[in-house]
């Protein structure tokens, strides 16, 4: 049965297919191994200047047009697409490369597979609603995320699933400054209270506290025992676009934060980890079977 988000599923699923294997067909980005991928870019070779006279000119005129202009969008795209995003999926070993995720990919697929609700139901209108502008928050964060690493060395995850009962982490982010899961709340124009063991929105009580807690705590142990050392996993919470943040007391243990100051609060935090452990993090937190 067709519903009214396939289109919206089918775009993701046309933004998720880009980065998969081609028929026949492997790029080599260079300062890297060789991985599947159908649409990467290589890097442009330097033109032919050797011609001589008036119309050689004008050839090694153009080609030298030509090559700036190519070397300036692969270098874009190269700054977008760095050699940690590619997936390298080992063809036999028994992992998926977590890389290859979507923001909000569970929320999208779950949305996809409900039914069109008649406009009588209001109840199944408003579910379809909630998996709606939760999916939307998540990309919105992974966004920001996206800020966070362009030319840096911080590393992301989204959609990371955790053991065999269908739940998942929003987002993993892995840096200098440590290892984070980050729990998106999409809350447009409401009123959030915040005290040490209470989350208040709109004057209603919600265990998201708790609920990060609980998260990061698995992580560590999962990290933990995936990694061979001790990987301490801290919480975040990032609120998409609320009215008002009301802090009487800030939680000891989890980090509440709006998207937008996601950069900011990524940029001052101390460097516990130099590059070689933030690289041996992220190539075990990027596997599958991790978090099983």
């Amino acid at each position: 049965m067709r519903t009214r988000h396939q289109p919206r599923l089918r775009l993701a699923q046309r933004r998720h297919c880009r980065r998969l294997p081609g028929p026949g067909h492997v790029a080599r980005p260079r300062g890297g191994p060789g991985v599947p991928c159908a649409t990467n870019p290589c890097e442009p070779e330097p033109p032919d200047l050797t011609t001589s006279g008036m119309r050689g000119w004008w050839r090694r005129r153009r080609a030298r047009r030509t090559y700036e202009h190519e070397s300036r969008s692969y270098n874009r795209w190269r700054a977008e697409h760095p050699l940690w995003r590619i997936p390298t999926d080992p063809p036999h070993g028994g992992w998926r490369d977590l890389v290859r995720n979507d923001p909000g990919q569970s929320l999208w697929e779950h949305l996809g597979g409900l039914p069109v609700p008649p406009r009588h139901a209001p109840t199944a209108m408003r579910e379809e609603r909630a998996w709606s502008v939760g999916a939307s928050g998540e990309e919105t964060v992974a966004t920001e995320l996206a800020r966070i690493a362009r030319g840096s060395s911080w590393r992301f995850l989204h959609s990371v699933p955790v053991g065999t009962m269908g739940s998942d982490i929003d987002h993993v982010l892995i840096g200098p400054g440590g290892v984070f899961t980050i729990n998106t709340k999409a809350l447009r124009n409401a009123k959030i209270w915040i005290a040490s063991n209470t989350f208040m929105v709109n004057g209603h009580r919600q265990p998201y506290l708790r609920n990060s807690r609980h998260e990061a705590d698995r992580a560590t142990k999962l990290l933990s025992a995936a990694v061979g050392r001790a990987t301490r996993v801290h919480a975040v919470i990032a609120v998409v676009d609320p009215r008002e943040i009301t802090v009487r007391e800030p939680p000891a243990d989890v980090t509440v934060l709006t998207r937008r100051d996601l950069p900011r609060w990524a940029r001052d935090l101390p460097p516990v980890l130099d590059a070689e452990a933030v690289e041996a993090v992220f190539n075990v937190a990027r596997r599958s079977t991790t978090w099983r």
